[in-house]
């Protein structure tokens, strides 16, 4: 009977989660639809008025334009915070330059407007959820790009295979941070250089990467760039979850 009950309140979890999930995900999509709409206007009215904005409305229509922006991210980010912790893994082989070559792809426009020089070595193929690692490498990346110094972002991402597990590095030349916030900066909502980014992007890496039986870190220094590492299991050590990949 117990057992029975157990399974009961595990199903109900489940379709808790999932019903929580979906929630989410159509909150977030309401929500951006006005902000899209903000934006759009502040931009028209910037447009109309052209040169006879005075000094003061043009600097009220840029707050209210990163307003957007910054609300726009931090929208984005919660839903893939919740994807990352609700969602069921799908894993199947991965290769690993394919979730990159994903990744690159989101974050195209980011990249180019950064003047961003992305490489990479040679990458295994892993048994992992297609999209989930493909937004481990697009948050990683993505945060060389808002947390870079004043020359363009070199990022460099690399992998060697070490105790049974193989070992990803994600490496930029960027503004850095102290060493002592090497965890606290994996924390949802955890900024080390004030209103850049949502707090969210490094928490929803290392929640994928968790799930996927490994682990995330970082090494750094103010003003000399930052590595983030992740590990995930090696081909002999399954990840948890159903077979089949990600649609």
């Amino acid at each position: 009977m117990s057992s029975e009950r157990s399974k009961a309140s595990r199903e109900e979890l489940t379709r808790t989660k999932e019903a929580f999930r979906e929630f989410v995900s159509l909150a977030v999509h309401d929500l951006r639809e006005p902000l899209r709409a903000i934006g759009s206007s502040a931009d028209m009215l910037s447009s109309v008025c052209g040169d006879g904005v005075n000094e003061r409305a043009t600097r009220c229509l840029r707050y209210i334009r990163e307003g957007v922006e910054r609300m726009d991210v931090l929208l984005k980010d919660i839903a893939d915070y919740w994807y990352g912790e609700g969602r069921e893994l799908q894993p199947a082989e991965t290769k690993m330059e394919d979730a990159l070559v994903e990744a690159q792809r989101q974050i195209a426009h980011e990249l180019r407007k950064n003047e961003a020089i992305l490489t990479h070595d040679a990458l295994p193929t892993v048994t992992g959820d297609f999209f989930g690692l493909a937004t481990v490498f697009r948050n990683l990346i993505e945060n060389a790009c808002k947390f870079r110094s004043a020359a363009p972002p070199v990022i460099h991402v690399a992998c060697r295979e070490q105790g049974g597990k193989w070992v990803f590095s994600v490496r930029d030349n960027g503004m850095g941070f102290d060493p002592v916030y090497a965890n606290s900066t994996f924390q949802p909502f955890q900024r080390l250089h004030g209103k850049r980014g949502s707090g969210l992007g490094l928490a929803v890496a290392k929640r994928i990467v968790e799930r996927h039986g490994g682990r995330i870190w970082a090494d750094s220094a103010p003003g000399e760039g930052s590595t983030f590492w992740f590990s995930l299991p090696a081909p002999d050590r399954e990840v948890p979850g159903p077979a089949g990949r990600a649609s």
